[in-house]
C-alpha cells in the first residue's frame, strides 16, 4: 500500500488528486535524473517499488540499470511489475551495498533524509562511483521532521551540497520543486490506514504530537511558512567533479 514513504502507482486511486500530484513530483525528479545520466552502468539507490528505475531503463536501453532497496516487499513488487531487459533489482542496504565494478551514474532520490548517518551514505555513494562519474540526489529543503516520522534530518541547499563537496563533488544542474500542502483531512482520525483518502490524511495529528515533545521546532516551521508559504520544497542536483 502507498504511504507517506511508499508509492505504488499501479495501486493508486486515480481520483485522489493529491496523491497523483505527489507521484508526478517523483516522476519529474526521475526525468531530471534521466537527462543527467552518463556512462553505461547506472545505480538507482533506494529505488522503492521500481517505477523510477523502469523509467531510467526505458529512456536508456543502452545502459544497464541496477535498482537497490532495503525493503524486500518493495523489491519483490518491482520485479513483478517493473522488470525491463536492461534492469535488475537487488535487496540491499544503501549504506553497505558494494560493487567492485563501480557505477558511472548513481541516482538516489528521497533517500538521504531517512538514514541515521547521511555522511555514511554519501561516503558509500562516492565509493561506488566510477572515476569521473556523477551522483544525482535529492532532499527536501523545508522542514519535514514534524510531519514525517520517517525523516531523521532536515537539509538546506548548503548542507546538502556539503555532503558531497567534502569528496570533491560540486553541484551543477539543479531542479527545484514546490508542493503545496493538502489541508483536506489534515486532522482526521482513521482507524485503519486503508481507510485514508490520501497519503497525508491525519498528518496534522502527528505534527501536534511532535511539537509537544519538540516545542522549539515550531519556530523553524513558522519561519519556513513566512518565507515560502504553506509548502514543501525539494532540491535535486547533479554532483560531479567537472
Amino acid at each position: 500500500m502507498h504511504t507517506l514513504e511508499r508509492i505504488y502507482p499501479l495501486k493508486m486511486d486515480e481520483r485522489l488528486a493529491a496523491d497523483q500530484a505527489t507521484l508526478e513530483l517523483h516522476m519529474q525528479r526521475y526525468e531530471f535524473a534521466s537527462d543527467s545520466l552518463a556512462g553505461s552502468r547506472v545505480l538507482d539507490m533506494a529505488c522503492g517499488c521500481g517505477y523510477g528505475s523502469a523509467l531510467l531503463a526505458e529512456r536508456h536501453p543502452d545502459k544497464q540499470i541496477t535498482g537497490i532497496d532495503i525493503d524486500p516487499e518493495a523489491i519483490a513488487y518491482a520485479q513483478a511489475n517493473y522488470q525491463r531487459p536492461n534492469l535488475r533489482y537487488q535487496c540491499a542496504n544503501a549504506e553497505t551495498f558494494a560493487d567492485s565494478s563501480g557505477f558511472d551514474s548513481i541516482v538516489s532520490l528521497e533517500t538521504i533524509e531517512h538514514l541515521p548517518d547521511p555522511l555514511r551514505l554519501a561516503e558509500n555513494l562516492v565509493r561506488l562511483l566510477a572515476q569521473g562519474g556523477r551522483i544525482i540526489a535529492s532532499v527536501p529543503t523545508t522542514p519535514t521532521l514534524d510531519g514525517n516520522p520517517h525523516h531523521l534530518h532536515d537539509f538546506s541547499p548548503a548542507s546538502f551540497a556539503r555532503l558531497f563537496s567534502r569528496h570533491g563533488l560540486r553541484p551543477h544542474e539543479r531542479f527545484e520543486q514546490i508542493q503545496r500542502w493538502e489541508f483536506s483531512g489534515l486532522f482526521k482520525k482513521s482507524a485503519k490506514k486503508e481507510a485514508r483518502q490520501h497519503r497525508s490524511e491525519g498528518v496534522g495529528n502527528a505534527v501536534l504530537a511532535y511539537y509537544r515533545s519538540h516545542p522549539f521546532y515550531l519556530f523553524r516551521r513558522l519561519w519556513s511558512i513566512l518565507r515560502y508559504g504553506p509548502s514543501n520544497r525539494y532540491l535535486t542536483c547533479r554532483f560531479s567533479t567537472d
